[in-house]
């Protein structure tokens, strides 16, 4: 789940930077040129807005199934379940 949550920062920066670029102040011709050149590559990244909305529901869908007791004292099985749904990555032997 980092590396989602790294491409999604490396893309909000890169977001932030072409902002940048198309606030400045710029001779006309230059300006419609960078804008066309943007448009052209943001096309292919439209990807990002369902990534984005998967990674909300990620989150929603960890948050709604986190460790659950069935009495006052969890279980093995149930501190198992939890740890393998936040760390995924997380082997134990």
């Amino acid at each position: 789940m980092a590396l989602q949550w790294m491409i999604l920062t490396y893309v909000v920066a890169a977001e932030a930077a072409l902002a940048l670029l198309l606030t400045l102040p710029s001779p006309k011709l230059l300006k419609n040129r960078l804008v066309s050149l943007i448009s052209l590559i943001l096309q292919p990244a439209l990807f990002i807005v369902p990534f984005a909305g998967f990674q909300l529901l990620d989150i929603y869908w960890k948050n709604e199934h986190r460790l659950m007791c069935t009495s006052e004292i969890c279980t093995a099985a149930e501190r198992d379940r939890y740890e393998k749904s936040v760390h995924p990555t997380h082997l134990q032997v």
